[in-house]
């Protein structure tokens, strides 16, 4: 969590698919297909049955506030039609379909006047929508549908 620095869940990299060729000790496997390279001490998974999905975009009924924990491959920034992950999930209300409001913070403006110097917290700017397509218990998987600017870790989401 951005904020806590609290661990919420951990996240897997998507490798490739495998295929199992001869069962025993050792299982021999098929590389069928690799997004990336595949090494010793990679772990494997069993892969989920596709499934067919349908969600109509609308807003949360009860207010979600939240933040950008992270960004798919792990880039710094991203954009439009961009996958990211928040820190709110099913304990917070959320469910495939919701849409949030992407909100930067601007930070801190000064002001230097005859009576010195005065600082100013600036508020946050709406800048981007998100759609959520899938929920866990502690986080979430969004993408990116809109946005005036760069998405960066530890932006706000929250009910638009």
């Amino acid at each position: 969590d951005p904020l806590t620095r609290e661990p919420i869940a951990w996240e897997a990299a998507y490798l490739g698919t495998a295929r199992v060729t001869e069962r025993g000790e050792p299982t021999t496997l098929e590389i069928v297909s690799a997004v990336e390279e595949i090494g010793t001490g990679d772990l494997m998974m069993p892969s989920e049955p596709p499934s067919v999905f349908s969600y109509v975009p609308h807003a949360p009924e009860a207010a979600i506030e939240g933040r950008i924990v992270s960004i798919h491959r792990g880039v710094s920034e991203t954009g439009r039609l961009h996958v990211v992950a928040l820190n709110v999930g099913e304990q917070d209300g959320l469910e495939q379909g919701h849409v949030l409001a992407l909100y930067r913070n601007r930070g801190v403006a000064e002001y230097r006047g005859e009576q010195g110097k005065e600082s100013y917290q600036l508020p946050e700017k709406r800048y981007g929508i998100v759609f959520v397509f899938r929920v866990f218990e502690r986080v979430s998987y969004a993408l990116v549908m809109d946005s005036d600017g760069p998405v960066t870790i530890a932006d706000g989401v929250r009910t638009p």
